[in-house]
């Protein structure tokens, strides 16, 4: 991790600190920049906040001012900023809630969710559990409860089934390449029991489909090597491939 990332969450987690104080129970990094898979063009950094209690409106409105791209630039493309109570990430079930969401960045309007349910979440947990930094707080063993993997598996599927509908979804996926990488990450841990990054998912895919097209072009689009859209008409297929895999006889929970 650079000097950049590592100053944009001393920042970040100095701005939490001050606005939840002694609610707060830790401050939790996932996503590409724990799997070695950041890129400023193309990742944001994603953060999970843990709490012991729901929040007040106040503390709502000074984590988007305090946070939001303006305040606080990304050393990416954004922020990805997630906020649940303590007995959700203990106690993980099917479909989590999470007290309040930001997704901010430099091109973007920012998007403020409050208290929503998002079964990606349990991704964002395991991840955490298997390869996350914590930021400040608690320990994430300490946190975090174990996650039936049969239950990220439904996640999973959960998600291609929403890439299936909306191909080419202007701000989540405007080329088509994020629904095949993230093909790519949920068959290699169906197949393998790990969360790895879309990058080396998509290497470990061509292993096995050394002619697929879709994820070279996929991968090429993630480099800045490629901008043009991925065939819808290879898109589909590929998501309902994975989707019809089923989990190998891995470890059952995580």
């Amino acid at each position: 991790m650079d000097d950049q990332i590592d100053e944009y969450l001393y920042q970040l987690t100095e701005v939490v600190n001050a606005v939840l104080h002694d609610r707060m129970v830790g401050l939790y990094l996932s996503g590409s920049a724990v799997l070695d898979d950041f890129n400023k063009h193309v990742s944001d950094i994603d953060v999970l906040c843990v709490v012991k209690r729901p929040l007040k409106a106040v503390e709502k409105q000074a984590l988007v001012q305090g946070l939001s791209d303006n305040a606080l630039p990304s050393p990416g493309v954004g922020l990805e900023f997630y906020v649940v109570v303590e007995k959700e990430a203990a106690h993980p079930h099917s479909l989590p809630s999470y007290e309040f969401a930001l997704l901010t960045g430099q091109t973007f309007t920012d998007k403020v969710e409050e208290e929503g349910v998002d079964e990606g979440l349990l991704m964002d947990f395991a991840l955490i559990l298997q390869s996350g930094r914590t930021l400040t707080g608690r320990p994430k063993e300490d946190v975090f409860g174990k996650i039936p993997k049969p239950w990220l598996h439904e996640a999973m599927n959960g998600s291609l089934r929403w890439h299936e509908k909306h191909i080419f979804h202007p701000f989540y996926d405007p080329y088509g390449h994020e629904a095949v990488l993230n093909a790519c990450r949920s068959w290699c841990f169906k197949e393998t029991g790990v969360l790895t990054s879309k990058t080396k998912a998509a290497t470990w895919a061509l292993q096995l489909f050394p002619d697929a097209d879709v994820i070279r072009h996929a991968l090429a689009i993630r480099h800045g090597q490629r901008h043009d859209l991925v065939n819808v008409e290879e898109i589909q297929p590929f998501l309902r491939y994975v989707i019809s895999k089923n989990l190998s006889k891995i470890p059952s929970v995580i």
